[in-house]
């Protein structure tokens, strides 16, 4: 199967890979034909991309990162535990319910196991999903982000908990925030954007009086928005001034908000993302943060098409996990631009002097 911008998708296209929505809702299966009604519909709900069936590449399959039922229940979590605070039912200066708190660890146990299990670079891509709410999925990716990078970092069991949870909870100051300034669709007025960067010292006033929360993992809703130049907010801290989880979490926040769909702009591809978070290494981000998020990611995804330096076309057909900017691909078109009769696999690992020098127009 191929990756396809839906922009690109065409009647009579099938899916190679079945769509969901966040909740779990089976939407449309693997094999449905692609029709303009439901290209349109799919535009409406903001997914960027589709896999389809693609007869150069029947034989790549494309695996989520974390199982559908995991993914679900993390999300149904922390949905109704949001919307518990926005809705007024646990007060800002009261106790969360034991419950929530006891949830989200369980969710933290999840995201660990999977993680820990897993030998290929992430790519989650690969969870193709209609959204309600980029606060819910977003809090999620952070933390599956976060606790990989953690885990490379060297963090204990305990660390990796309580960062854990400080990614699924960082941006809850964000359900006291206005709906019509949060989900705004437009660029903010300057006054909007300091409404909006109040969440941090919303959230981190919440989470500090829990005490089932430890107050470090309250830090990380606090400190998510600092730079390593000390330029960023609510207090302009400066190197390694911000706690370590806040730093370490940093680099997969903005990942995350660049590679999602967004009503106000479409989303980035994994390389294009890493070059702006490259380009702010050490004014921005701990460069050592930064060079391990590299190797967790796919920055190429599978069944992406490339163009190389050599001409040719090539879809991607695996990964590399200590190199991911050489993947290895399948050459489909010549130097012309013309379908080859045979395929060809080229590692790039194996073959340093072809270079990708760019995608082929699919987002």
């Amino acid at each position: 199967m191929r990756l396809v911008s839906i922009v690109n998708c065409e009647p009579g296209m099938l899916l190679g890979k079945s769509i969901y929505h966040e909740n779990g809702k089976l939407l449309l299966g693997e094999g449905f034909e692609l029709t303009n009604r439901v290209i349109s519909r799919l535009k409406e709900q903001g997914l960027p991309y589709v896999y389809v069936r693609d007869a150069a590449t029947d034989d790549i399959t494309i695996e989520d990162d974390i199982p559908l039922e995991v993914r679900r229940e993390s999300i149904a979590l922390i949905q109704s535990s949001f919307e518990k605070i926005q809705s007024g039912h646990i007060k800002q200066n009261s106790s969360l319910q034991g419950k929530i708190i006891h949830d989200f660890k369980k969710v933290v146990d999840l995201l660990l196991t999977e993680l820990k299990g897993s030998k290929t670079l992430m790519n989650l891509l690969s969870n193709i999903q209609v959204k309600d709410n980029y606060v819910y999925s977003h809090s999620l990716n952070v933390a599956l982000y976060t606790l990989a990078v953690a885990i490379k970092r060297g963090f204990n069991d305990k660390q990796l908990f309580e960062i854990g949870l400080g990614c699924l909870l960082h941006d809850i100051g964000k359900m006291m925030i206005p709906p019509e300034v949060l989900h705004k669709p437009g660029r903010l007025t300057d006054d909007e954007f300091n409404v909006i960067k109040k969440h941090t010292e919303f959230g981190f006033d919440l989470l500090r009086k829990q005490y089932e929360v430890p107050l470090v993992s309250a830090h990380c809703a606090f400190q998510h928005h600092e730079k390593w130049n000390g330029k960023g907010y609510p207090r302009g801290l400066k190197g390694e001034e911000i706690h370590l989880y806040a730093r370490t979490m940093a680099v997969g926040d903005v990942f995350d908000a660049m590679t999602t769909h967004r009503v106000y702009r479409r989303a980035m591809l994994p390389h294009e993302a890493m070059e702006i978070i490259y380009a702010d290494t050490n004014t921005h981000f701990e460069q050592e943060v930064v060079e391990l998020f590299r190797k967790t990611i796919a920055i190429y995804p599978v069944g992406v098409t490339v163009k190389l330096n050599t001409g040719e076309t090539a879809v991607v057909i695996s990964n590399n996990e200590h190199s991911p900017s050489r993947p290895v691909l399948r050459i489909i078109k010549d130097q012309s631009d013309q379908d080859l009769k045979s395929y060809y696999e080229l590692d790039l690992m194996k073959n340093l002097n072809v270079m990708i020098s760019e995608y082929d127009a699919i987002l």
